[in-house]
């Protein structure tokens, strides 16, 4: 017999406006299908578990940015990214893995924006390693033919 599998669609949700992400949400694949721009929070570092995890896929390029921001921009002690984004220009055959600096605590994704990207089909993973700490990775396709992704990661 084979697997059965019920409510799968309850693990994607769509996000067009900005959104405080919930100590429930870990699992879940986000949308990010708005033109306008949006602002998606991770949830309080003290509600939110180690191991806690998402997918967000750029579903609609936004020129406007989602911006995915860990909670707390505080220089040394904030809540932090680790880990690198494959950047992939869409107009050059070149690649970089982008790592966040210390104390960044946003992601950018703006399909326009010089040194960035968030092209249709980008994704981000983020999983909370330990307190103030969540690792990323993932794919980001840019249209700006030299982009160096230095607007990926910004300070919070």
């Amino acid at each position: 017999m084979g697997r059965v599998f019920f409510n799968t669609r309850e693990n994607v949700q769509k996000i067009d406006v900005s959104y405080q992400c919930l100590a429930s949400d870990s699992g879940k694949i986000f949308s990010l299908d708005s033109a306008a721009a949006v602002v998606v929070t991770l949830p309080i570092d003290s509600n939110a578990l180690i191991g806690w995890n998402a997918r967000f896929i750029v579903q609609t390029a936004n020129d406007l940015a989602y911006t995915i921001f860990s909670g707390d921009g505080t220089d040394s002690g904030g809540d932090d990214f680790v880990g690198a984004i494959l950047l992939q220009t869409t107009t050059a055959t070149d690649s970089n893995y982008i790592a966040p600096a210390a104390n960044d605590a946003k992601i950018v994704l703006d399909a326009n924006l010089a040194n960035t990207g968030g092209n249709k089909g980008s994704y981000v993973d983020i999983i909370k390693l330990a307190t103030n700490e969540w690792m990323v990775s993932g794919i980001v396709y840019s249209s700006d033919a030299d982009s160096t992704g230095a607007a990926l990661f910004i300070d919070g």
